[in-house]
């Protein structure tokens, strides 16, 4: 599929496509013999994996770390499993604040239900 189709089926702009694969944060597209960008499924599953890791907060260094070593020969799976605990482990931290917090709206919610 081309650009277009890709930026309707992830929701990302073109720009923001462009931007991705020159950053490295995923593989490099395949080219029609026009010179076109042609995205693969694969290429879509890919970027909606980077986008769930961006949107959870993953550190665009780690993500391009990922991807670097996914592009490459070999993947040292160890390293991959590594970057997927930590980031792991972090969103457990931050659900685990988000749920003290939603605790004490839930609370402030209750008390002025009462005075309401």
């Amino acid at each position: 599929m081309r650009i277009q189709e890709a930026s309707i089926q992830t929701g990302l702009s073109l720009h923001t496509l462009r931007y991705y694969e020159k950053q490295g944060l995923i593989y490099p597209v395949p080219r029609d013999e026009s010179g076109h960008r042609f995205y693969r499924q694969q290429d879509i599953h890919w970027l909606h994996f980077v986008q769930c890791l961006k949107m959870t907060g993953m550190p665009l260094k780690d993500i391009r770390a990922y991807a670097s070593i996914m592009k490459s020969e070999q993947k040292p799976t160890e390293f991959l499993l590594d970057i997927l605990q930590q980031h792991k482990q972090r969103l457990q931290q931050n659900r685990r604040e988000i749920d003290e917090c939603l605790g004490h709206i839930n609370w402030k919610i209750e008390h002025y239900t009462t005075l309401v």
